[in-house]
C-alpha cells in the first residue's frame, strides 16, 4: 500500500472512530436522562400505590433503554475494531 493511500486510510478510520464516539455520546446522554426519569416514575408509582397500573409501561421503558445500551455497546466494539485496523495500516 502506498504511503499516501495508507495515510488517507488511517485518516478515514480516525474520522469514523471519532464519529462513532460522537454518536455514542449523543445517544448516551439523553438515554441516561430517560433511564433516570423511568426510575423516578417507578419510585413514585410505588409511593402512590399505583405500581400495578404502571408496571408494564415502565418495564417497556426499561427494556427499551437496555436495548439501546446494548446497541451502544456494539457500536463501541466497532469503534475498537476500527482502532485496531488503524494501527495495522502501515
Amino acid at each position: 500500500m502506498s504511503t499516501t493511500t495508507a495515510s488517507e486510510l488511517k485518516q478515514a478510520l480516525a474520522q469514523a472512530r471519532a464519529l462513532l464516539s460522537r454518536i455514542h455520546h449523543d445517544v448516551n446522554s439523553p438515554l441516561s436522562v430517560l433511564s433516570g426519569n423511568a426510575q423516578l416514575l417507578q419510585e413514585l408509582a410505588v409511593a402512590l400505590q399505583v405500581e400495578s397500573d404502571f408496571k408494564d409501561p415502565l418495564q417497556d421503558m426499561e427494556d427499551a433503554v437496555d436495548g439501546v445500551i446494548a446497541s451502544l455497546d456494539r457500536l463501541m466494539v466497532v469503534r475498537k475494531l476500527l482502532a485496531d485496523l488503524e494501527k495495522a495500516v502501515e
